[in-house]
């Protein structure tokens, strides 16, 4: 063996025997560590036992039942509201079929209302021209009758220019 190759074998075991030191005290670094570790943060409490885990899950199985079964009476609520809601659509809709009905009967009587109101002013109007012809008449007559009762001493009769009846009063 030469020298160069005892340098290189040298060499060579040198490096393998420092990486086997690194990763040794690597691996020894984090088993101190672990230990501090253990020492800093002890247990307080005893991990969960089988019987407690069964019991809780006893218990979230039964509290799974009691909300199936408050579920299936909201749903039955649920369906009691959605009869209730159909009820009150349909009976909206009639509602409404009523009142557009009403709305044409209203509209007629309205048209029926305002016929009524112009013959009235129409009557109104005639009444008043009636009243005022019959004014002017009883106003022909009373002074008819007051010349005739002044006049009687004379012998002539006053004929009223309205084109009426005598009045028998």
């Amino acid at each position: 063996m030469s020298g160069e190759l005892r340098g290189r074998l040298v060499r060579r075991a040198l490096v393998v025997t420092l990486t086997v030191g690194v990763i040794a005290a690597g691996i020894g670094t984090v088993q101190i560590a672990a230990l501090w570790r253990a020492d800093a943060a002890p247990l307080d409490t005893a991990p969960v036992g089988m019987s407690t885990i069964n019991d809780q899950y006893q218990a979230e199985m039964d509290r799974a039942d009691a909300l199936g079964g408050q579920l299936a009476e909201v749903s039955g609520q649920i369906l009691t509201l959605r009869g209730a809601v159909l009820t009150a659509s349909d009976s909206v809709t009639g509602d409404t079929q009523s009142a557009v009905a009403l709305r044409a009967q209203l509209a007629k009587a309205q048209a029926k209302f305002d016929k009524l109101q112009g013959q009235l002013k129409v009557a109104q109007t005639r009444l008043a021209a009636l009243n005022a012809a019959a004014a002017r008449q009883a106003a022909q007559n009373a002074a008819a009758r007051s010349s005739t009762s002044s006049g009687s001493s004379g012998s002539t009769t006053t004929v009223s220019s309205g084109g009426g009846e005598p009045d028998d009063d």
